[in-house]
């Protein structure tokens, strides 16, 4: 089921049997049956490549959870014998066990099938795509990147490749891009292509900060709800109604300049001392801009 959501019409049933480990291509439609016996609308493309239809709403997905709220309890109450950053990711991914924004319900939607197809083709045959229009968190500029793209993450809306203009490995978000188009020259920089982990804020950087702050629930639910990557680094806070972000983070505080200052009074920071002097003087700056134009 998750793999149905996270992969939609990229899939046969051949290959969802080789995922799940059946050989037998009857046993792959039985269990597609119990699926659907479930309430859920599971059907295929011309090519038999499967997928969910989310005609009915998901609420009979619960039934499918591999763990009720009780059997996360009694994991909470288990993980607290690890050690304690080991205990807080093993628990925010218990929590996000049926996140459907995670498992790729955004990659259901039409122009997302469409990008992925190309991109996929264009990693099939080792070639450059354009992602044509795409809006970059860290400028104000829409415009064309070329790159080589080795990683899908359709549940996460991401994809992960070379970036030919500034020769580094990034992460790209399919909602930035209008549309990919896939360019008759072959990967260039295949050596190059490793997987890098990303930040809270999906950018890829080797310089990183360790990053502590206290969030109100409406910066915590805006920071999530952004920014899913960001919930293995929140626990729920000492104080009631309050969440501790604590995390390792790009050097220039990309993404998480913008979300402190939308949430400044839902926001404290605990450290480092740089971000807190960086939020105030980008507020100076906020503040002498809006000043003059009176």
């Amino acid at each position: 089921m998750l793999k149905l959501l996270a992969a939609p019409k990229r899939l046969t049933s051949k290959q969802l049997g080789a995922f799940v480990g059946l050989e037998d291509r009857s046993s792959v439609r039985d269990h597609l049956n119990h699926i659907r016996a479930a309430g859920i609308q599971v059907e295929h493309d011309n090519h038999n490549r499967y997928y969910v239809l989310p005609t009915t709403g998901f609420k009979e997905l619960g039934y499918l959870s591999p763990l009720n709220e009780a059997d996360k309890a009694r994991i909470r109450d288990a993980l607290g014998k690890l050690p304690t950053a080991e205990a807080m990711q093993l628990a925010n991914k218990i929590d996000s066990l049926l996140d459907f924004q995670s498992l790729g319900l955004e990659a259901l939607r039409r122009p997302e099938l469409e990008k992925i197809n190309c991109l996929e083709e264009a990693i099939r045959e080792k070639r450059r795509v354009l992602l044509v229009n795409y809006r970059s968190r860290s400028s104000n500029n829409e415009r064309d990147r070329k790159v080589e793209v080795f990683g899908l993450e359709p549940e996460n809306g991401m994809i992960r490749a070379y970036d030919t203009e500034k020769l580094r490995t990034a992460h790209f978000m399919l909602s930035r891009m209008d549309r990919v188009t896939v360019l008759n020259e072959p990967w260039m920089y295949e050596s190059q292509h490793s997987h890098h982990p990303s930040d809270a804020f999906s950018i890829v950087d080797k310089r990183t900060v360790l990053v502590d702050l206290t969030l109100k629930v409406s910066a915590y639910n805006d920071l999530i709800e952004r920014n899913p990557h960001a919930r293995l680094c929140v626990r729920k806070g000492m104080e009631e109604n309050t969440y501790q972000f604590s995390g390792r983070v790009n050097h220039k505080y990309i993404g998480l300049r913008q979300f402190i200052m939308a949430n400044w009074e839902d926001v404290t920071i605990h450290s480092p001392d740089g971000l807190r002097d960086l939020i105030v003087a980008d507020a100076k700056d906020l503040l002498a801009r809006y000043s003059s134009a009176e």
